[in-house]
């Protein structure tokens, strides 16, 4: 019983001390945003943030053509809008526009899982 206690408390440390930045769920969502546009997959319907009020397909044209320049826009809109709501052993990214929120990345052990995507 007090080994399992013993991995249970180090467990949590190391979840404690390795939760992901807000500039990593930043560039985890920027990534995914990215990479989605350059399959020609983004749809405003998979997740709140992907539609960046009408201009998707202006998107997807400029992450096939300058991937550097669309992952800078889309980290600048992403920016305007996330936050990330600390819950001690993890941490979970929130987009908000046009009044509705949704869930968008989920950060434990130093990395972040995007959520939403098709």
């Amino acid at each position: 019983m007090k080994t399992l206690l013993a991995v249970l408390i180090i467990v949590a440390l190391i979840m404690f001390f390795t939760r992901p930045s807000i500039e990593k769920h930043k560039a985890a969502i920027t990534d995914e945003i990215v990479k989605a546009a350059q399959l020609g997959g983004l749809d405003s319907t998979a997740i709140v943030c992907w539609d960046f009020e009408g201009k998707n397909a202006e998107l997807v044209n400029q992450a096939k053509n300058n991937p550097d320049a669309a992952r800078k826009a889309v980290a600048e809109e992403v920016g305007k809008s996330l936050t990330v709501k600390d819950f001690w052993l993890c941490n979970v990214g929130t987009v908000t526009l046009n009044g509705k929120s949704q869930n968008v990345s989920f950060g434990a052990f130093g990395h972040v899982f995007c959520t939403g995507t098709k």
